[in-house]
């Protein structure tokens, strides 16, 4: 308690310390082209990451080239839509003073229009949204823009076009099995967004279909607060479901969270809300979830960051108004002497994050995580008054205890050119650990012990221009054997997980009105970390990060 009360006051301390130095504006600038075709009017937004401030609006001439007005350094996004394309979004451009950041960006990918998807409901469309390009001549291009708001037939027409949800069919799954997703063979996942005015509503789905009938749904209502344009709200109802036989138990869960983001005058960007969680399963078990998180940039180059949070999964981008994350992200029930609780992380951490030119990054942090009931995953046999076990198959969620540590994280990110960027991380951190080479059953609980453990990784992706595929592969390497995730918040926000991971995106040619594109998702493909767990009925394992494959197919419309 005496840390979560001393950190506001050092940060305020360390924002007021730092000098007010006058800031040289610098520019935004680039071209925008689709099938190898400058596009001309084309809607480029500007919108300010880490201040507060209303976008910019611009359109291209007629060689595909748009300029902004001065701008304040730091970070922004940008955001790309041209009529019969899909849009294309980057994130966290850097604008350093006196110097023009030059952008070239490529319309059409499946990918950047996921972006889409989760706009700001503060950002009005406006009449630039409505010009149409003439593409039946390859030379001429001229661009109509009209006076008035289009007619009925015609915003039909329009809507009919844009891309409004996601629907992906894959076989497999990344995550480890629990009561709250009892089918990790085969599933069907949608996600929808539909606007309403300047409200906005994301709803996403999940359904299994192979050992048993598991299905969940979320929906995120995004909506400007009345009488401050800054600040916006959000808020998330899930729903999961899992029902292990046609007279076996089910699994029920219920999760509501309620955000809400105001931007100050002052360079300071505040999230807070909170979040009540239920599940039900031989046994009911619930929690009351706060977070909290500020972000100050007081000075050019520099951001200073504070957080209270209990989900891995809302730090990752957009993790807050992304309702299939927190679909997937629905907390593990284990079970703790004959009742059901849920494993309930607590995280508080102090950060700051310095830019180095115009392309790399570097930030550091110091948090402090807390779990009273830390879930470890593994497979094979195991009786045991704190295991929840899968009757289809040799998979078991355990209650490994409780787990308090300090630890500490250096990040450096750079793009090494438009397509590609990279990141390197170093960590400290404690985990649960074994105390020896092999456990055994019957002292299992004393034989898990905390120990202090570095990481050390780095990730790679990019783009290949030419096939538009998409690539993204990353390792960290952990010092010693570790029963569960060091630093799981870490990971969400840098994207570097235990061991080797790999991802692939490839677009495939259109079919009628809809883009497809193969995924697929390979974690820990060299199954490192296994621990051996001897039992009385044989030999399990205790699994850190599986060994797990997802494959199938993503369809935009």
């Amino acid at each position: 308690m005496r840390f979560r009360a001393l950190l506001p006051i050092l940060l305020v301390s360390f924002a007021a310390t730092l000098s007010a130095a006058p800031k040289q504006q610098g520019r935004l600038g680039g071209m925008v082209i689709a099938e190898g075709t400058p596009q001309l009017g084309a809607t480029v937004v500007v919108t300010p990451v880490a201040r507060p401030g209303d976008p910019l609006k611009l359109l291209t001439n007629g060689r595909g080239i748009f300029a902004s007005t001065p701008l304040l350094p730091g970070f922004y996004s940008v955001r790309v839509r041209v009529v019969g394309f899909l849009p294309a979004f980057e994130s966290h451009v850097r604008v350093l003073g006196g110097q023009i950041t030059v952008l070239r960006i490529e319309l059409g990918s499946l990918f950047s229009s996921v972006e889409e998807l989760r706009r700001d409901p503060r950002a009005r469309r406006d009449a630039e949204e409505w010009a149409w390009v003439l593409r039946s001549a390859s030379i001429t291009r001229p661009v109509l823009r009209f006076s008035e708001e289009p007619s009925d037939a015609e915003a039909a027409r329009q809507a009919a076009r844009a891309a409004h949800g996601r629907a992906e069919l894959t076989s497999g799954s990344l995550s480890a099995w629990s009561p709250a997703e009892t089918d990790p063979l085969g599933a069907t996942s949608f996600l929808y967004n539909q606007a309403f005015g300047n409200n906005q509503l994301l709803m996403a789905g999940s359904l299994g279909y192979q050992a048993s009938a598991s299905a969940g749904v979320a929906a995120t209502w995004l909506r400007p607060s009345p009488g401050d344009r800054h600040a916006t709200d959000s808020t998330t109802i899930v729903f999961r479901e899992s029902q292990f036989s046609s007279n076996g138990p089910a699994f029920r869960g219920f999760e509501i969270n309620s955000q809400r983001k105001v931007r100050f005058s002052n360079g300071a960007e505040l999230d807070y809300g909170g979040q009540y969680v239920v599940a039900m399963f031989d046994g009911t078990a619930s929690s009351m979830r706060p977070e909290v998180r500020l972000r100050l940039a007081p000075v050019e180059g520099w951001i200073a960051s504070f957080q209270l949070a209990s989900n891995p999964e809302s730090q990752s981008p957009d993790g807050r108004e992304d309702p299939m994350g927190t679909l997937q992200a629905f907390p593990t029930p284990v079970e703790s002497d004959g009742h059901l609780v849920l494993d309930h992380p607590w995280h508080e951490e102090l950060g700051l994050e310095h830019g180095l030119g115009g392309q790399a990054t570097l930030s550091a942090a110091v948090y402090h995580d807390s779990d009273g009931h830390e879930a470890i995953f593994g497979r094979g046999p195991l009786e045991d008054y704190n295991t929840i076990a899968d009757p289809f198959s040799d998979s078991f969620v355990y209650n490994g205890g409780s787990l308090t540590t300090w630890g500490a994280r250096v990040t450096y990110q750079r793009n090494i050119s438009p397509n590609w960027q990279t990141a390197l991380l170093y960590g400290w951190s404690r985990a649960l650990a074994p105390d020896a080479a092999t456990l055994a059953e019957q002292a299992l609980r004393q034989e898990i012990v905390a120990r202090p453990r570095q990481m050390l990784g780095g990730r790679f992706t990019g783009r290949i221009q030419r096939t538009g595929t998409e690539i993204s592969s990353g390792y960290e390497w952990v010092s010693g054997p570790v029963l569960n995730q060091p630093d799981p918040f870490g990971a969400e926000m840098t994207g570097i997980e235990p061991y080797w991971n790999v991802s692939v995106r490839q677009p495939l040619p259109s079919l009628f009105c809809c883009r497809i594109v193969a995924l697929i998702d390979v974690r820990n493909l060299l199954a490192q970390g296994y621990v051996s767990l001897e039992t009385g009925d044989g030999r399990a394992i205790l699994i850190p990060a599986a060994r797990a494959i997802r494959g199938g197919f993503a369809v935009q419309f």
